[in-house]
């Protein structure tokens, strides 16, 4: 009987133990260290974007560029990755500021929202100081490509 009792305790030890280990030796570390890397990751991929429509460069943008790009402006305006290239692309009088980032992805798909602070960039049209983006990045390689972007900023007509 104590032989009996010994092993039930045992048995139910065993299952209890069995229950909260996986939760004892989550790798909360590893999950934190993951989204870490992929803000940093995102980070870079946003800086790059906005490098390369910064300098004006065309053949820059055309390369950060996917084959499927998009833009819209909050104005209603749209274009794809040949006419985004052939049209009045911004000027920035000084350099933008990003802040409020935030990051998401999954394989090789990033998602970036953040609020681009540019000083105006559309001469007499105006353009707030600052303005929520969004972008959509690819990865291609080792380089994430932008395959859409989203700009939320106010155009006074």
């Amino acid at each position: 009987m104590i032989v009996l009792r010994r092993l039930v305790r045992f048995a139910l030890a065993a299952g209890l133990l069995a229950l909260v280990a996986p939760l004892v030796t989550m790798p909360v570390p590893a999950a934190v260290a993951q989204e870490a890397d992929l803000q940093a990751e995102g980070e870079k991929a946003v800086t790059a974007w906005i490098d390369a429509v910064v300098s004006g460069d065309v053949d820059r943008i055309r390369a950060i560029l996917a084959p499927e790009f998009q833009i819209v402006r909050a104005d209603g305006t749209a274009y794809d990755k040949d006419a985004y290239l052939a049209s009045n692309l911004p000027r920035f009088p000084n350099a933008p500021k990003m802040s409020m980032l935030v990051v998401t992805g999954h394989g090789d798909i990033l998602v970036a929202r953040y609020v681009l602070s540019t000083g105006g960039v559309r001469g007499d049209q105006g353009e707030g100081p600052q303005a929520p983006r969004l972008t959509v990045f690819r990865k291609d390689g080792d380089t994430w490509l932008v395959v859409s972007h989203a700009n939320f900023a106010a155009i006074q007509r």
